[in-house]
């Protein structure tokens, strides 16, 4: 058994009520590039020790089951699919809410698909819309072009994968349908670590919602260059305030923290930016720039 990460720290908010309080958990490890039966027992151990520990719900990591392979993808799609069905499954078996981002078939080729699982039902799923081409994911995906947000009996819940933190626009989207908990799974390189604590932090802040940001740690081969990329597994569990509850470092584990949907309310009310909003400023200003 893993040794266990540290444990979420008190909220200034936290008050917490027994009906709207959740425990929710970011679930990091070294994911091995085309590996898959590795991957997949790594998050059944996890997911796992989550479940013992009270998790509701729990956000694997993007591309966990076999990280980027490029021409390797098609060969391990099927392989792939299995993990995710023996992933859902899990989800019946232990009662879990369960996200996380994985190869799947679009209408012309392949995108990185996002999934939800709850307890054992799939309740939908999301292609990644923003592709980072930097590193020639635009080369191997289809980009997706919707959002998704579901109504759990966790509360609702929004789905974006790792380079959507970029685009506040986009996010946005997930405010106005009402999100109060963002997930998002993501491999997101150690050179940009601060980026991501910042804008995780800042699509809480803006949105008024819980960010459960899940990011796997250790170090892979770029598919582009060949060029080792650190990954930080600087998972986290933001509130609404910006506060982060929990943060891993760079070892596999299970970083948890409860969490309290009633703090989405209380600042909605305290700052009303929905109230406050200028919808047509803001669309003159988009037919201007565009």
């Amino acid at each position: 058994m893993r040794s266990r990460l540290p444990k979420a720290t008190i909220s200034p908010l936290k008050a917490m009520s027994k009906e709207s309080q959740i425990k929710v958990a970011a679930l990091q490890w070294d994911i091995q590039r085309g590996k898959v039966s590795h991957n997949l027992d790594q998050a059944k151990d996890l997911l796992e020790e989550a479940a013992e520990d009270g998790c509701h719900l729990c956000v694997l990591p993007e591309m966990w089951a076999s990280s980027f392979s490029g021409e390797e993808a098609e060969r391990l799609l099927p392989e792939v699919l299995e993990a995710e069905a023996a992933v859902q499954k899990l989800s019946g078996e232990l009662q879990l809410c369960i996200a996380g981002s994985n190869y799947a078939e679009g209408q012309t080729g392949l995108v990185n698909r996002a999934r939800l699982y709850e307890k054992g039902v799939l309740l939908g799923h999301y292609d990644k819309v923003h592709l980072f081409s930097p590193l020639g994911e635009d080369r191997f995906f289809e980009a997706g072009s919707g959002a998704a947000i579901f109504e759990t009996s966790l509360g609702k819940i929004g789905l974006a994968i790792c380079y959507d933190l970029r685009f506040p626009e986009y996010i946005r989207t997930f405010f106005l349908a009402g999100c109060e908990i963002l997930v998002v799974p993501a491999q997101w390189p150690e050179a940009r670590a601060r980026h991501f604590r910042i804008l995780a932090k800042a699509r809480a802040v803006e949105n008024q919602c819980f960010v459960v940001a899940t990011n796997r740690c250790g170090v892979e081969p770029s598919i582009l260059t060949g060029q080792d990329i650190l990954f930080s597994g600087n998972s986290m569990v933001i509130e609404p305030t910006g506060e982060v509850l929990v943060q891993g470092g760079g070892e596999a584990g299970v970083l948890s923290a409860e969490i309290d949907l009633k703090d989405c309310k209380i600042l909605r009310r305290a700052i009303p930016v929905t109230k406050d909003r200028r919808n047509e400023v803001y669309r003159r200003l988009w037919e201007q720039y565009w």
